[in-house]
């Protein structure tokens, strides 16, 4: 690791070839024929109970389907079907298990995954399978399973820290219930519906709350192969946050290391090209103002063993796994790569804008 005084002296400025060229070789060495370094499928199998699978979706688990007389916890086949309904929404809009898992936690608590066309004895104006009132749309709109799944996925989406907060507190804030803890008790029955119709797990793609735990599971990932780094030194930063001995120079934004948490969680193989730039000196790009300088952005290379352009299919989907767990305001770049490719990003909650970019890579920064 280089100190703020050291990166001032041997403060260096790659040239765009220089820095081309290193990952184009690193991008030849993570692809030499995959057929060579393919993980097995039981190593992958194995990886996904520690928090480090590759399956379908954000970060596991199948589409879901029910079974004739089927029944979890006490949930029949309509019951479940309206489930499976819920977290089809949830995959199409790239929502990871846990906030599946908190969807149907509501709908649980709410209405026991019945379309209910009446309320309560408190409220008897709400209606769904979400109990939702008049601002959630039409009458049809929300008795329509589908609706009013992204409804309020959506408005989850907006709560801060939705991710790492208690569940309960989450569809709290959602469906201002009048007790915060009202959704606590329908947690495990939730649970046990999506394992049961996709095979995943809430806790299949955590996010580590603070920096310094998500920076371990990080060092984990790198043990495990599945997050190569273009340089060592970069590297270097993720073991020194996980140690507690990164220097104010060479801190990484704790929004950066989830992100990259959540990364390794859903895809096999992952590469990393920039961190902290004010760490290493380097000052390619826009030099001192880029986000990269203030540790609050990365760059990834390459995901399972295939280069990144910021237009092809990998970048777009990294994105959108990436932008329930990214801090409102957020950033991409690579924006007149995809304008060239005639490749649009479709509908993001978190990512409020992009710009151009190199496209040999996929930029991604926090406010």
């Amino acid at each position: 690791m280089i100190g703020a005084s050291a990166a001032a002296a041997h403060a260096v400025s790659h040239p765009k070839t220089t820095r081309n060229l290193l990952i184009v070789a690193a991008v030849i060495i993570l692809v030499v024929p995959v057929t060579l370094v393919a993980v097995p499928v039981s190593l992958v199998l194995a990886m996904g109970t520690n928090g480090f699978g590759g399956g379908g979706g954000a970060c596991g688990g199948s589409a879901p389907s029910v079974e004739a007389g089927q029944n979890v916890d006490g949930y029949g086949p309509e019951q479940l079907r309206i489930a499976a309904t819920i977290i089809t929404v949830g995959q199409q809009m790239s929502v990871p298990p846990h906030g599946q898992t908190l969807a149907l936690m509501v709908a649980i608590g709410e209405s026991g995954l019945r379309n209910l066309d009446h309320g309560d004895a408190v409220d008897n104006t709400t209606i769904g399978v979400f109990q939702q009132g008049a601002g959630y749309g039409t009458p049809a709109e929300r008795m329509n399973p589908a609706t009013a799944a992204a409804a309020f996925y959506t408005r989850m989406l907006h709560v801060p820290d939705w991710q790492t907060l208690a569940p309960t507190l989450v569809a709290h804030t959602v469906q201002i219930n009048a007790d915060p803890n009202h959704y606590a008790p329908f947690w495990t029955a939730a649970e046990q519906v999506l394992a049961a119709l996709t095979g995943a797990s809430a806790g299949a793609c955590q996010v580590p709350a603070d920096a310094r735990a998500a920076a371990a599971v990080l060092v984990g990932a790198i043990q495990a192969k599945k997050l190569n780094f273009l340089e060592p030194r970069y590297q270097q930063q993720i073991f020194n946050m996980a140690d507690g001995t990164a220097t104010p120079d060479c801190t990484i934004d704790p929004h950066v290391l989830q992100l990259i948490v959540v990364a390794v969680q859903a895809f096999q193989q992952v590469g990393v090209s920039d961190l902290n730039r004010r760490c290493t000196g380097m000052t390619p790009g826009a030099g001192t103002a880029s986000a990269h300088w203030k540790g609050k952005a990365v760059d990834f290379y390459a995901i399972n063993r295939q280069s990144l352009t910021g237009a092809d299919t990998l970048s777009v989907q990294l994105i959108h796994v990436l932008d329930p767990y990214a801090p409102h305001g957020s950033s991409v770049g690579q924006s007149d790569c995809r304008s060239r490719a005639h490749v649009t990003l479709g509908v993001l909650t978190n990512f409020t804008s992009d710009f151009p970019d190199t496209c040999n890579h996929q930029h991604i920064q926090v406010p």
